[in-house]
């Protein structure tokens, strides 16, 4: 520690001045130092994200996207034979999550399940989605799938918009309908109610939200921020939920992720 006095000419007024110094520094040494820390820096969210979390010991990031509830155009081809066409369906969906893992700016990974209302909290309850190209477990099948963007953010909203523009197939059984008749009685379904699916019985799904959190980020579901009233380790990741957002109807990409 080190103490100066000098004065300081400001115009027509002369002032003595004291002052310590902790420490000094170098410029370079400084502008180095800057350099190499790691800043903890809130990445560009993607349209609709509920919650946000950055691991720091696998040095993963988990985006949670809500979508409300709606009519979506889908493109389904259930048929392998040679020259069949796939059929529009125009059907109502309730609020659609999807949790999607990345590693670096790269996505490694993508699932999706449903729910009749909006995410509360990290250990909300996930019904099983009754999407095509998605296995039991949520998991979507991305196929060869590639997506860009200027960061991780816009990588994540230009996946969904290939997820929904994509000619699905049956290449993955999907979890069964809470009806019969398949996609075209969905479809008659919805027509006349966007809102139609959000009072289906779905099967719930078998892990909370915090559960598929923990997984696709790499840590154990302790090491992620507790409920309010609950007492639990102190989390090795960080969670951020941001207000939410509304986004609009995507389906207008043209890439490809039929498995």
């Amino acid at each position: 520690m080190q103490s100066r006095t000098y004065l300081r000419i400001e115009g027509d007024l002369v002032s003595l001045v004291s002052e310590v110094v902790d420490r000094e520094v170098t410029l370079p040494d400084l502008l180095e130092q800057l350099s190499s820390s790691q800043l903890a820096i809130t990445p560009r969210l993607p349209a609709g994200c509920r919650l946000w979390l950055r691991s720091g010991t696998t040095g993963r990031q988990v985006f949670v996207v809500e979508q409300a509830p709606g009519r979506r155009t889908i493109e389904y081809h259930a048929s392998t034979r040679v020259g069949a066409e796939p059929v529009s369906y125009r059907v109502a969906l309730p609020y659609v999550v999807f949790v999607v893992s990345t590693h670096g700016e790269q996505i490694e990974g993508l699932a999706t399940f449903f729910r009749t209302e909006p995410v509360d909290s990290l250990d909300a309850p996930l019904l099983c989605s009754t999407l095509p190209n998605t296995s039991d477990d949520g998991t979507v099948c991305l196929g060869s799938v590639r997506v860009g963007g200027a960061g991780v953010g816009e990588r994540v909203d230009a996946l969904l918009a290939a997820f929904w523009s994509s000619r699905f197939n049956s290449d993955i059984r999907r979890h069964p309908l809470p009806f019969t008749g398949g996609f075209r009685a969905w479809a008659s379904r919805s027509r006349h109610d966007p809102l139609a699916a959000l009072s289906l019985a779905y099967d719930p799904y078998w892990r909370t939200l915090r559960q598929v959190v923990a997984q696709m980020a790499g840590v154990a579901p302790t090491d992620l921020p507790a409920a309010p009233t609950a007492e639990e380790p102190s989390p090795q990741a960080e969670v951020w939920t941001p207000e939410p957002l509304e986004e609009p109807e995507g389906g207008e990409d043209d890439d490809d992720l039929a498995a």
